[in-house]
């Protein structure tokens, strides 16, 4: 008797340590865009991550609706468009043409494989589903989520409410 529960303790004991491991090795398994945009929400500030694909209509209506405005109307924001689904091609093009700035962070997710096969796309971006294009995310207090758009596109309009909502300070118990 006294054997098995000594058994069971170190069994218990490597399951654990594994795990932990295993938790290590998922961090390390971050892509280049992930550990990019991890560095950059956890800095001071507020943050807009945008998720889009160059050949979507719902993001490109966004852009033509005047997105570029969102970004230059908020210099003190950093902005920064992740690529998905796309092959690992950027749309830098399609970008320019909507007048994006420079100063936007422009980063592509690679797939596991052919885009156009969508059991190769991921589906998460540091740890957090990512289903549909666009997805606008904001950030704040150091990596904070405040907002999180997941289906579609958005307004300008809304967009710069989120982010003035976002720049509100508040204190609760």
């Amino acid at each position: 008797m006294l054997r098995a529960l000594f058994v069971l303790t170190l069994i218990l004991s490597l399951t654990s340590a594994l795990a932990q491991t295993n938790a290590t090795a998922n961090t390390d398994e971050l892509t280049a865009a992930e550990r990019t945009v991890q560095q950059i929400i956890e800095g001071d500030g507020i943050h807009v991550v945008r998720f889009w694909n160059p050949r979507c209509g719902n993001s490109l209506s966004e852009l033509q609706q005047g997105l570029f405005e969102v970004v230059e109307n908020n210099p003190d924001v950093t902005f920064t468009f992740v690529t998905i689904w796309n092959d690992e091609v950027v749309g830098q093009d399609i970008l320019d043409r909507y007048l994006i700035p420079e100063r936007v962070a422009v980063l592509v997710q690679p797939d596991n494989g052919p885009s156009e096969n969508r059991d190769n796309r991921r589906y998460e971006f540091l740890g957090v589903p990512v289903t549909w294009t666009p997805t606008t995310r904001i950030y704040h207090r150091n990596g904070v989520l405040a907002y999180a758009f997941n289906y579609g596109e958005l307004l300008p309009e809304a967009f710069q409410q989120a982010i003035d909502n976002t720049r509100n300070t508040w204190e609760h118990d």
